[in-house]
């Protein structure tokens, strides 16, 4: 039996190093240069490969390692434009404030002082306030709306703590029950009561509060999902409004106890925003996904660190749908070497990378460059293969061991990171 054990044990770990062996080398072949990252640049021949390796995808997720990285966001941004102009993708959707990001962009006047006032307010401030931004945020999207094919703007955060969510959500919520008359605004403690607790959840400090006041909310907004379900129906906005205030209940009654127990009620709803922006609300459109590398990783519970298999990412959830799995293409970003750290943070030095590991195989003459796994796990399909990439799912910008080709379908490579700079 010994034997046998030893023998089993030193097959596996053949396999382990032919597969790692397979990935290297297809890694050295597949990767190719992209000439600049920056977004004014006039041609696209180096995003050719980017293009073809998306192909017919109506979902592309771009990651980030943090939310601080300059020279991702340029990459980032040069993207949606090529994706934009030549690819036919009229939606980016943000890690952001999900009742802001589309009731407040909805009644928007398009005007380009309105956006950019709009987007400076209502974005979470690390993008819109970093100088790699700056073309994105206050050319780019402007400036689209001068044309017949605008760029919209939409969030798929749960988190609606943007001050457009704390002054007009239950407010405009409070209107909408009442108006379709459901029980609930019968309630004694209506007014008293449930909207100032509506409320209170579209404020920060609802960080503070305890078991109790959730699970008070919890029941309370329940109901009133209920309700609206059979009074709009389930895939009416204000419904999925009032569910993205339940994932928040939950998601900061765990947390503290479970973190990845809160973060997976954070993806979970951030899934199902995707999905109702995809299937319903801009269900002709395609659409462009910002989001940290975490959220569009779509490998989850299948970590050699054990502890993070507690945890399920955004893009993870709402590819269990085979549709959405069909038409999903996801980017994650690596980087060699540098500096790194969000607005109004001190900057903090990268982890150099460990010798086994995709930005050690890069060319080191290639300042940026572009890896398709698609055929890869083709031809491995039944293949584990892990080796170490820095894509912060484990900490930011650290090296970290992992399935990455089945995590992403691409990674965008960057050599020298460096932090955002914060621009007024």
């Amino acid at each position: 039996m010994i034997k046998f054990l030893s023998l089993l044990s030193s097959i596996l770990l053949s396999i382990t190093i032919i597969a790692q062996t397979d990935i290297q080398s297809y890694v050295k072949e597949k990767t190719h240069p992209i000439a600049t990252v920056q977004p004014d640049s006039g041609s696209y021949k180096d995003f050719e490969v980017i293009g073809n390796a998306i192909g017919d995808a109506r979902i592309v997720m771009l990651g980030e390692q943090d939310h601080g990285d300059a020279p991702t966001f340029l990459a980032k941004t040069r993207l949606i434009k090529y994706l934009h102009e030549q690819k036919g993708f009229n939606v980016v959707a943000f890690e952001n404030d999900f009742f802001t990001s589309i009731d407040g962009w909805d009644k928007l006047p398009k005007t380009t002082n309105e956006i950019d006032s709009f987007l400076k307010k209502s974005i979470i401030p690390y993008w819109p306030y970093c100088d790699a931004c700056q073309y994105l945020f206050f050319n780019l999207i402007p400036a689209s709306h001068q044309t017949k094919n605008p760029l919209q703007v939409a969030g798929i955060d749960n988190q609606q703590f943007i001050k457009y969510s704390s002054k007009n959500l239950a407010r405009e919520l409070d209107s909408v029950l009442k108006n379709q008359q459901l029980a609930i605004t019968k309630k004694e403690n209506y007014t008293t009561d449930i909207i100032p607790l509506i409320d209170s959840l579209t404020r920060l400090s609802i960080m503070q509060k305890g078991n109790e006041f959730f699970n008070i909310a919890i029941n309370y907004l329940n109901i009133i999902k209920d309700q609206l379900i059979i009074k709009l129906g389930k895939d009416n906005f204000w419904t999925l409004v009032t569910d993205n205030l339940i994932a928040t209940a939950k998601e900061y009654q765990y947390i503290k106890a479970s973190p990845f127990k809160g973060g997976n009620e954070r993806d979970l709803q951030m899934a199902k925003n995707l999905d109702w922006l995809s299937n319903v609300k801009y269900s002709h459109e395609k659409i462009i996904v910002w989001a940290q590398n975490w959220h569009i990783s779509k490998y989850s519970g299948n970590y050699p660190q054990k502890y993070m298999n507690e945890g399920s990412s955004m893009a993870t959830e709402f590819i269990k749908d085979p549709q959405n799995n069909k038409q999903t293409f996801c980017i994650g970003f690596t980087s060699y070497a540098g500096t790194a750290g969000r607005i109004m943070s001190k900057p903090f030095t990268v982890d150099k990378p460990q010798k086994n590991s995709i930005e050690s195989w890069i060319d080191e003459s290639y300042n940026y460059a572009f890896i398709d796994f698609t055929a890869y796990n083709q031809q491995h399909a039944n293949t584990t293969t892990e080796f170490m990439m820095k894509a912060s799912t484990e900490g930011l910008h650290k090296n970290q061991l992992a399935q990455w080709t089945k995590n992403f379908d691409a990674v965008f490579y960057i050599k020298n990171m460096v932090p955002c700079v914060f621009v007024r």
